[in-house]
């Protein structure tokens, strides 16, 4: 009898093992994650799952159900086999938890994922009729699970089940659940999250604001138009006659290069720039975007409800929406600092979805400011002199540097809040 059980015991870690390993070829062959076993993937697509005829998802859920199971038979074979000859059961049952959990380490964890990274594969065609089986065998147990899901699903329904769901909530509810079953990585996450993010968003939110504009007015000369762009270390300018609220089109380096030297003086930049589009600053993102692809364009200007310039958005800013900040050999050095203390000095026109990015800020009042230097003066309703500092949902923002008109850097520390936020400047302390 006792070698019976070994045999059955040898027999469901095989079975556990088996399950696994098709576990992961499953999950590993979902768009997400076949990029990181690309030949074991394509074995498996091409030679595996043709033979197997199986939906992904119901196969996901059947094999990990096999391995369950498995197991289970497992310690009820084990604690069988070690009671034999009337032993303690307190001692057979802490012989049955350290085999088991050697058993789930070896067969579901290390043996298949070593499998998986150091073979393609190649060997499972000969099991393929044992996987059918397997299939077949739990298949029964899978409709039971299913239907006893069902009707949890049913009798936990809201009296309101009609009421629509917000399709944000649902989204971030897949992702919790992708990567806790190790589907998707931190920084798909985040990839996934800006897309979806993507399509709530206006031009105001986005937009290089109207004093950071670099712009040459129509009458200069392209002599002229070459030390701005040597300068400012652009390739495209906006034009304007008389004011900047008067934009009349742009100009790129490259439409200079047919000019020589010696018509450089002579030439009006009027006759060199091409059209571009006026936005509002209430426009989705997503539609500009769009719209940009089709006209092959590079640039807008964004305007306000008074149709005055209120900045301008690039191809490059759209984008920086999704994959994040996109730097190259021209930009600035960083506007943004961490010190050894773990704070950050940072200018005062850094958005504040960068700040939520370094230090999680999740504010719990609306806010209608886009920059931390505007977040400080709605804060305080009005500019703040140096040295002047608020506490923000457990986040302490000091000004360092800053004229009357607005704030030009700050430095900030997530603190423990202890107190009800305070502000206070220096020149403040007393009256």
């Amino acid at each position: 009898m006792t070698i019976l059980w070994i045999f059955l015991a040898l027999f469901l870690c095989g079975v556990a093992l088996l399950s696994s390993y098709m576990h992961l070829l499953f999950v590993h062959s979902l768009p997400i994650r076949a990029r990181e076993n690309p030949a074991t993937v394509k074995h498996f697509e091409e030679d595996l799952k043709p033979h197997l005829g199986e939906n992904t998802q119901q196969s996901l859920f059947r094999y990990a159900l096999a391995q369950q199971l498995s197991l289970v038979m497992l310690v009820i074979v084990l604690m069988a086999l070690l009671s034999e000859g009337g032993r303690s059961i307190v001692v057979v049952a802490g012989e049955t938890v350290i085999l088991s959990a050697t058993a789930v380490i070896l067969f579901v964890h290390i043996v298949p994922g070593m499998l998986l990274r150091h073979t393609t594969g190649v060997w499972m065609v000969t099991l393929l009729p044992c996987a059918r089986l397997i299939n077949w065998i739990v298949q029964p147990f899978a409709l039971l699970v299913n239907f006893i899901s069902s009707v949890a699903d049913l009798s936990a329904k809201e009296p309101n089940e009609n009421a629509a769901t917000n399709p944000v909530e649902d989204i971030e509810a897949l992702l919790d659940a992708g990567e806790e079953e190790g589907l998707i990585g931190q920084e798909d996450r985040k990839l996934i999250q800006s897309v979806v993010e993507f399509g709530d968003k206006t031009v105001r939110e986005v937009v290089t604001p109207r004093p950071r504009v670099v712009a040459i007015e129509a009458k200069r000369t392209v002599e002229e138009l070459w030390r701005l762009l040597i300068d400012k270390e652009h390739s495209r300018v906006p034009v304007f006659e008389n004011e900047l609220d008067h934009i009349v089109g742009l100009v790129h380096t490259r439409d200079t290069l047919d000019i020589e030297e010696s018509q450089s003086k002579l030439t009006a930049v009027r006759e060199l720039m091409r059209p571009v589009s006026l936005v509002p600053e209430t426009k989705p993102i997503n539609e500009l975007l769009r719209e940009m692809q089709d006209a092959n364009a590079q640039m807008s200007i964004v305007i306000d409800e008074y149709g005055q310039t209120a900045g301008l958005v690039t191809m490059e800013d759209l984008m920086e929406e999704i994959v994040g900040e996109i730097h190259d050999e021209s930009d600035s050095p960083s506007d943004v600092v961490e010190q050894p203390d773990k704070s950050f000095v940072l200018d005062g026109d850094v958005d504040l979805d960068r700040l939520s990015e370094l230090i999680n800020f999740r504010p719990n009042e609306e806010i209608e400011s886009t920059t931390i230097g505007g977040l400080v003066c709605e804060h305080l309703g009005k500019v703040p002199s140096p040295g002047a500092k608020i506490m923000l949902d457990g986040i302490q923002i000091e000004v360092l540097s800053g004229d009357k008109r607005k704030v030009s850097s700050v430095a900030i520390r997530r603190i423990a809040q202890e107190e009800p936020h305070q502000t206070r400047a220096p020149n403040e302390a007393k009256e």
